[in-house]
């Protein structure tokens, strides 16, 4: 055989014993080869969290952030409150002019955690205020609350007397109604629109799905802010604006608002439709709730200098701040 035969035949048997190694138990294998893998899904790389986080001042009024908050809010009650009241007692007597009929939509609970904030009774108004004229003779609500927390603007208060107020709430199924009487030494309303704020105004928040978002600590689509301006000039052409949510932003002729002007400030009277929020309350439903007075002395700048609410924990942009509203008939009770 010459010494190619024995070359190649030398090779051969070297790469058979290496194959046969491979397989004897005790054999190392061969090192895989590891691929990188990504630490997100594409769907989590784009889907950013809902809401509007505290990037604003927290207890201004007017315009809101856009970005999204940066962590998620904490857990929800894992027990469901009590269901609402179940009592039809009638009316003892039949109003002049009868509500709408109650609405079909699911009945909210009407017991949960507390809120820091006030709780305030509206009662079902069998007779609503005849006229929305800022005259509340025809109001048969009489329970007053207090406006006198300043949350935003301290440097500019120089008391009861600058800024102060109390308010009237009610309801019935077509309006939610609101009457604030506010002590102002000096009334400036400057401005239109979604520019009211910086002048003379009533702020109202609502978060219409507290159970569903109780801690939620940034706004979302089922929270409202609306704006009540006493009118520019002061006491004429009163008018409504929609803040937030910001896919609905607008000005609200629907709303109804009233004002009469006085030596010492003025009285607002407002019918707000439920239809501005798309569904009916029904006795039992609770609500978050603030109610705020803008105030600006100033008739060569349009800015807000003080703001006062009901609820001295409110803050604009976290709605786990705002107190209640409880929705109830008082002649069921």
């Amino acid at each position: 055989m010459n010494t190619k035969k024995i070359q190649i035949l030398l090779i051969a048997l070297a790469l058979l014993a290496s194959i046969l190694a491979c397989r004897l138990p005790g054999a190392k294998a061969p090192t895989p080869i590891a691929f990188p893998t990504p630490n997100l899904t594409l769907t989590a790389l784009f889907n950013p969290n809902q809401g509007v986080p505290p990037t604003a001042t927290p207890n201004s009024g007017g315009a809101y952030p856009t970005n999204p908050p940066t962590s998620a809010p904490t857990a929800q009650p894992t027990q469901p409150p009590t269901a609402a009241p179940t009592s039809t007692t009638p009316p003892t007597q039949q109003p002049t002019t009868p509500p709408t009929a109650a609405p079909t939509s699911t009945p909210a609970p009407t017991t949960i955690p507390k809120r820091p904030g006030p709780r305030v009774e509206a009662p079902l108004l069998w007779v609503a205020p005849n006229k929305i004229d800022g005259a509340l003779g025809d109001w048969r609500a009489k329970t007053e609350y207090p406006i006198t927390a300043v949350v935003y603007g301290a440097n500019n208060y120089s008391g009861a007397s600058d800024l102060s107020g109390k308010f009237r709430i009610g309801w019935d199924y077509r309006a939610l109604y609101i009457a604030a009487i506010v002590t102002d030494d000096r009334l400036v309303q400057t401005e239109h629109g979604a520019n009211i704020f910086k002048g003379d105004e009533v702020e109202v928040q609502l978060d219409t799905n507290l159970y569903g978002d109780f801690y939620t600590h940034y706004l979302n689509a089922d929270d409202y802010q609306i704006g009540l301006s006493i009118g520019n000039p002061p006491g004429t052409s009163p008018e409504a604006y929609l803040w937030y949510p910001h896919g609905k932003a607008r000005s609200l002729p629907e709303v109804q608002i009233g004002v009469t002007t006085n030596d010492h400030g003025y009285i607002l009277e407002a019918a707000i439709p439920w239809t501005v929020f798309g569904f009916k309350p029904h006795k039992g439903w609770l609500m978050g709730f603030a109610i705020s007075v803008s105030d600006n002395d100033d008739p060569d700048h349009a800015v807000q200098q003080t703001l006062i609410s009901n609820d001295k924990y409110r803050s604009l942009i976290d709605p786990t701040t705002w107190g209640t509203l409880h929705f109830y008939d008082p002649r069921s009770k």
